[in-house]
């Protein structure tokens, strides 16, 4: 009896052995690739965005305090690392400047300080003998990542010549929502007009026009009274595979400022079908 179950047992073993191994050897890469695409929250009262990673270089613009960023990858040496902005510009910031959860150090090297001084390209041109495999590895993403970013169906399928978008997230990148208009809006009140009857007009509540003007009586309006209309409260809709994070890039906010609008204890929970007020 036991002679025949010794075969069986010693597959069961070297299979086992056998995994073991192959997920030794791919820790490391899938570790890198976790980094890609974490978010980080500039820590400094402003920091400026260059075209590259130092002082040298353009800067491309800046950004105030707590803005979050999208991590895509760093220098081969230094402190700099390569950011998406919410509108979906990239450049370079000093990560003593950043604060995250992400191990900078896992992340892809998308600038080789050693070589001509060229940061590696955004685009990449399709060689003949390129796979979407062979292109992910050279840039330290997944081909998972590059057929996402670039609307592939079938990633078997390329040609010599294409023009792929290099990504280091599989999520597409957040469409930033442009802000509402800061030009302030006024009605003057016409004769036989009410707060409420003003609020309906706009889309607004009487509260919200009391609160905006300061008014102790509500009550109590005025004709030729220039009353300020409040900007109307924005709201969004949680779908599927949203993050606060990505959220808040999309509307130009911060994930701090979302959870204080919204009550939220924990940033971390949010519920596809949940409304957000997006202050």
């Amino acid at each position: 009896m036991s002679t025949k179950q010794t075969p069986p047992l010693k597959k069961i073993s070297m299979l086992i052995l056998f995994t073991v191994l192959v997920l030794g050897m791919l820790a490391p890469t899938l570790s890198v690739m976790a980094q890609a695409g974490s978010v980080a929250t500039v820590n400094t009262g402003r920091l400026n965005v260059r075209s590259g990673p130092g002082v040298s270089f353009t800067i491309i613009t800046s950004v105030p305090a707590n803005t979050d960023v999208i991590l895509l990858g760093r220098a081969s040496s230094g402190s700099w690392v390569q950011v998406q902005l919410a509108g979906g510009q990239q450049g370079w910031m000093n990560a003593t400047r950043l604060r995250t959860n992400a191990n900078l150090a896992q992340l892809p090297v998308t600038y080789n300080t050693g070589s001509t001084g060229t940061p590696l390209p955004s685009i990449y041109t399709v060689a003949a003998g390129d796979t979407l495999k062979t292109i992910a590895a050279k840039y330290g993403t997944t081909w998972q990542a590059l057929a996402a970013a670039n609307n592939i169906i079938n990633p078997n399928i390329i040609y010599p010549g294409q023009r792929l978008q290099i990504s280091y997230s599989t999520q597409p990148q957040p469409t930033p929502v442009p802000p509402p208009s800061n030009t302030p809006t006024y009605h003057v009140v016409q004769p036989g007009e009410t707060l409420q009857i003003i609020a309906v007009k706009y889309g607004r509540t009487w509260q919200q026009l009391a609160a905006s003007n300061n008014l102790s009586n509500p009550n109590f309006v005025y004709s030729g009274q220039r009353l300020l209309i409040p900007a109307a409260p924005r709201y969004y809709t949680v779908r599927a595979g949203d993050t606060l994070a990505i959220i808040a890039l999309r509307y130009g906010t911060t994930i701090q400022a979302l959870s204080v609008a919204n009550n939220l204890s924990n940033p971390n929970t949010i519920y596809t079908g949940q409304t957000l007020l997006v202050p």
